[in-house]
């Protein structure tokens, strides 16, 4: 839709919800504009994923109008904007992006397994295996000072949850489906060939990459 009829579109929309509604719709709207993706998966957003869906047509105006569109992806029960113009984009360092690509092969790996209704969980064990594995750092064990920086970044943008902050081996990572629309590929075999790129890049963890 164009600006015009987006503005009248939200203008309509607006003007019908209730206070209480309208206090939700704010809250949500900067939610959003925060961590950029919510899933039902996630205790604390359920609500928020519920109510995005009932008042959709307030939404996605609004959004229209800032040059975002909101997309609502039933299939995994997430919720994301995206801008038009790609100026969301953000600058990883290339500990964030190994361990998103590594985090995203251990989410097709278990979600094959388990159940529609069972959330995807892992160890914190497996994610050094799988670095070990492509050879990430030399075959040795990425250190407590990266590897807290890059799981903090997921978990704040709605992409994995943890508790425990001692990250021991056996710390369980919940991986919410946000992370199929974070990579941004269309298969496993795509993940695996860019975590290959990164890997003959070396291991400068300084160096900056572009991520969706």
């Amino acid at each position: 839709m164009n600006k015009t009829q987006a503005a009248n579109q939200f203008h309509e929309a607006y003007l019908s919800l209730k206070e209480g509604e309208k206090t939700q719709f704010s809250r949500i709207t900067n939610k959003l504009f925060q961590v950029n993706f919510l899933t039902k998966r996630k205790p604390g957003d359920v609500n928020d994923y519920r109510f995005i869906l009932a008042y959709k047509e307030v939404f996605e105006p609004f959004f229209a109008l800032t040059d975002f569109v909101l997309n609502v992806r039933r299939e995994d029960e997430v919720v994301y904007i995206q801008n038009e113009s790609m100026f969301n984009h953000m600058r990883l360092r290339k500990t964030e992006s190994v361990m998103l690509l590594v985090i995203r092969i251990l989410y097709q790996r278990k979600k094959d397994l388990i159940t529609l209704d069972e959330d995807v969980e892992i160890y914190l064990h497996e994610i050094h295996a799988e670095l070990m594995r492509i050879g990430y750092l030399d075959n040795k064990r990425i250190t407590k000072d990266r590897l807290k920086p890059a799981l903090v970044f997921l978990r704040n943008y709605n992409i994995i949850d943890y508790i425990d902050r001692g990250l021991h081996d056996d710390a369980r990572i919940k991986i919410y489906p946000t992370i199929l629309y974070v990579t941004n590929l269309d298969s496993i075999k795509e993940v695996v060939q860019k975590l290959e790129g990164y890997m003959e890049g070396g291991s400068d963890d300084d160096e900056e990459t572009d991520e969706d």
